[in-house]
């Protein structure tokens, strides 16, 4: 078994520690691994241990499909026996890949944008073997009703690594740090936001907020800021690949916008006991309303309100949340899951076993 692993910049900025524990917990599986990457991603940021192709990433759909399928002669000699394509946005060139390689494609599903995609994979592929590895159940059930035949649909729920540590819940003599995250883009969902932490700022409350964006424009997303009055409690988070990972020293990540993706960053919040403030989102089954986050219904400033007031004024009930929470994720969520049902789905699509090293007698 050969896989290679198809992933861009824009799902590298968001999930480079996700490709991380793929690559090394697929190669702990005995299973051989090419990182297909963006030309950009540091050395240091992949792994040693495997070989790469690297490709020169473009935010125009066709010039990154046609980038990605020249490399079909250099995957070739790598022996590739499968092809993953980790983001909905290299699903096109990853099927052409296959079809040209005479090998099996895995397709992993995120996003719902990636939904309406489906269709126009399978007659992409024709006769070659396609399986999809959703995210998240509605994710799936949603792509189930796209498909027809024995094409496989098979959940793979991204998975994290279990923190010992929980940091301290917000008390009177700690000002609370608090991460918002989001798709950049003003919105109502950030105005409605923006209006309560208004509220929250003008009382005696301490309290520091950081702005964490990953698409938009976020100089427009600080001039809106700048208008609720906010600057002197906001700062922006330096962006750059793998900053995220630094933002787990936070009290709490609050979502404002339902994304319709799964983000592993929500993840390792819960993993990390952060509080997590989010947005309901009906894509997103790890959402669980007082389990494993405080969730609003509506884009309504007094519904943030409350959830704000509740995580500075209630420090035991948000240290509770964040103690269920990495319960929630220790059980369900765990990077050897996540590992393990990913080899379960090559197996599927390939109907290949795998080879176990063999014991020498002693």
């Amino acid at each position: 078994m050969h896989a290679g692993l198809i992933a861009n910049t824009a799902w590298l900025d968001e999930e480079l520690a996700s490709f991380r524990q793929l690559v090394v917990g697929l190669i702990d599986e005995q299973v051989r691994v090419t990182q297909v990457v963006p030309d950009s991603l540091p050395d240091e940021d992949t792994s040693a241990f495997t070989s790469q192709v690297r490709w020169q990433d473009s935010s125009w759909t066709l010039l990154r499909r046609w980038r990605l399928t020249r490399l079909v002669d250099r995957l070739a000699n790598e022996q590739v026996s499968l092809i993953h394509a980790l983001d909905g946005r290299t699903w096109d060139a990853a099927v052409r890949l296959a079809g040209q390689l005479g090998t099996a494609a895995v397709l992993s599903a995120t996003s719902k944008l990636d939904v309406p995609l489906v269709k126009k994979m399978l007659r992409r592929a024709g006769q070659s073997r396609v399986a999809f590895a959703p995210a998240t159940k509605p994710l799936a059930e949603a792509i189930t009703q796209r498909i027809s035949g024995d094409t496989l649909v098979h959940i793979v729920p991204p998975g994290v690594h279990p923190v010992e540590h929980t940091p301290r819940p917000a008390d009177d003599g700690h000002a609370l740090c608090a991460v918002v995250t989001g798709n950049g883009i003003f919105d109502e969902h950030y105005a409605a936001l923006f209006e309560a932490m208004q509220s929250l700022v003008s009382g005696p409350r301490e309290v520091q907020f950081f702005l964490d964006c990953q698409d938009g424009d976020p100089h427009r997303l600080w001039q809106s800021a700048q208008r609720y009055g906010l600057l002197s409690n906001m700062s922006m988070a330096p962006r750059r690949l793998g900053h995220r990972e630094v933002l787990m020293g936070a009290d709490a990540l609050i979502q404002p916008q339902p994304l319709g993706r799964a983000r592993s960053l929500i993840l390792h919040a819960m993993a990390h006991g952060l509080v997590v403030l989010a947005h309901a989102d009906p894509w997103v089954d790890y959402l669980r309303a007082d389990q494993t986050a405080w969730l609003v219904q509506q884009p309504d400033p007094d519904q943030w309100v409350q959830l704000l007031l509740r995580l500075v004024d209630a420090p035991s009930s948000a240290g509770k949340l964040g103690v269920d929470a990495r319960q929630w994720v220790r059980e369900k969520h765990r990077a050897t899951q996540q590992i393990d049902k990913t080899l379960a789905l090559y197996r599927r699509v390939t109907g290949e076993s795998f080879k176990f090293p063999t014991r020498q007698a002693g």
